[in-house]
């Protein structure tokens, strides 16, 4: 009864919501599902992770780009050379131009770094990301160089995210106004932002002009919703759903696509909270507690592998010496005794539904698996932008949290360390004795040394148990059958590549 009533509303919510005003249903428009839309709408620089990127990928373009196996491919940016320790020369592509029609060229590239290095760029997360980057100047129309205040000898991995919007319209909107009304390189250009909706057009002479007219954005939190709209026809692709839902999908015609991320999921341990989990024998049994694979085969459609470190294995920097986690619920009961609890203990977390594959029912297996070794996991299901706005604002009141190590777009090992380590202006995981071998890490020139050092502080994070480290990051998405050519690639939506046919 239950369940019927769920759906039931959950089929009336989608009647709406294909109801609303400006909702397309022509055969030149795209409608793309989502767990939630940026609150900051198109500011591009104020977030770097999922779901928004989703979204801005529509828009907007880096210098550099991270292929599916982690490697450094080029972007608006054709090649690039270090001439000295912080001094670095970019070459661009020739034939870009931005939505209004200016040419994009160095003197654009060096206004976005000229923001993101001022007082006014102190609040956006991609400015503290790029926080080595010191100043930048266009040698000719089409090379600019950068420079850094400390060496970064892998300064072009971290380029994806140096979104570059068109200067003279960012300069006289502000970036407030500019959020509301982009102007970019991207595929697309914005017509209309609602709460739950935005609808674009086609960019059709920029560098990668889409083959769809329109496309639609939509943000449906729930699961569920996403996965029965393609089969109610409100939805084209459902992004961010379970294996359960796409292969339902497929069953009813539609198609399945999945991918990656350069993330593993975890659940992190919020330092001085919770005197059980200051215990490195306490973490390091909650590790043991937990059988990743079975996870992985029931829950995730055998579609990835499980967690040895932070760091998934295509991402620069993982440590291939570090062996898998056991399955040891044995010597996990004995641990917690040995720490000085012997009947256990409660401990709370925060967790999404919905918002990455089969969440909720991982987040009651590992409770499950937990409950065995006498530790009770109550778990408090909040939205994604609560996790977010916990993490930039560090209003955390449980234990523990869900949330990946996310190391896009870098897809470097120190990338996810800006936030789960002392770096991170309220740290939940903070061990001052890493930081000298994270700074080494950031500035080590010679190659074979800065890798090693980047997997030493992978073995760091695993041998201190910072986090109950769970798998890599599988993604799904499902389509009506007439749509082809979805491609994600670190987090980034190549909408352009995107083929529909309602015939």
């Amino acid at each position: 009864m239950i369940k019927s009533l769920v759906r039931f509303s959950l089929l009336i919510w989608i009647m709406i919501l294909s109801a609303l005003p400006g909702a397309a249903q022509d055969s030149r428009t795209l409608r793309v599902g989502l767990q939630a839309l940026p609150p900051t709408l198109f500011n591009p620089y104020r977030n770097t992770g999922l779901p928004y990127v989703y979204t801005w990928s529509a828009v907007f373009d880096g210098l550099t780009s991270i292929d599916a196996n982690g490697t450094l491919q080029p972007w608006l940016a054709t090649s690039w050379e270090r001439i000295d320790p912080i001094t670095w020369v970019i070459k661009l592509r020739t034939d870009v131009t931005f939505s209004n029609g200016k040419p994009m060229t160095a003197q654009s590239v060096v206004a976005a770094i000229e923001f993101l290095t001022s007082d006014d760029a102190k609040a956006e997360t991609v400015a503290r990301m790029l926080r080595f980057i010191n100043s930048a100047r266009a040698i000719d129309t089409f090379t600019v160089e950068i420079t850094t205040n400390r060496p970064t000898p892998l300064l072009p991995r971290f380029l994806p995210q140096l979104y570059v919007v068109e200067p003279d319209h960012f300069s006289s909107l502000g970036l407030e106004a500019f959020a509301q009304d982009p102007i970019a390189t991207g595929p697309f250009i914005v017509e209309d932002i609602r709460p739950e909706r935005m609808t674009l057009r086609a960019f059709k002479t920029g560098w990668r002009p889409p083959n769809v007219e329109r496309m639609e954005l939509l943000s449906l939190p729930d699961m569920s919703t996403r996965t029965m709209s393609i089969g109610a026809g409100t939805l084209d692709v459902a992004v961010g759903i379970g294996p359960d839902e796409v292969n339902a999908i497929v069953a009813d015609g539609g198609n399945k696509f999945s991918w990656h991320d350069a993330a593993n999921w975890a659940y992190h341990f919020i330092d001085d909270v919770h005197p059980a989990l200051a215990d490195i024998r306490v973490r390091e049994a909650l590790n043991l507690a937990v059988d990743r694979q079975a996870i992985i085969d029931a829950l995730l459609d055998g579609a990835t592998s499980a967690a040895t470190q932070p760091a998934p294995e295509l991402v620069y920097g993982f440590n291939p010496d570090l062996p898998p986690i056991p399955y040891d619920p044995d010597r996990a009961r004995a641990l917690i005794a040995e720490a000085g609890y012997p009947d256990g203990f409660k401990m709370v977390i925060e967790a999404t539904a919905g918002s990455s594959a089969n969440d909720s029912a991982v987040n009651l297996t590992v409770a499950q698996y937990l409950a065995a070794i006498g530790v009770e996991m109550e778990i408090r299901t909040v939205n994604v932008n609560q996790i977010i706005r916990n993490v930039v604002e560090g209003t955390w009141d449980v234990d523990a949290f869900g949330l990946h190590y996310n190391f896009e777009p870098s897809v470097e090992a120190l990338r996810a360390l800006d936030t789960n380590s002392c770096l991170w202006r309220y740290p939940w995981y903070c061990r001052e004795e890493v930081m000298p071998l994270i700074a080494q890490a950031e500035q080590e020139l010679d190659p074979e040394k800065n890798l090693k050092l980047r997997q030493d502080v992978m073995a760091y994070y695993r041998n201190d148990w910072a986090s109950l480290f769970m798998y890599q990051a599988p993604r799904f998405a499902g389509s009506i059958a007439g749509v082809d050519g979805v491609e994600v690639v670190n987090n980034f939506i190549l909408y352009d590549r995107i083929t529909l046919d309602r015939r």
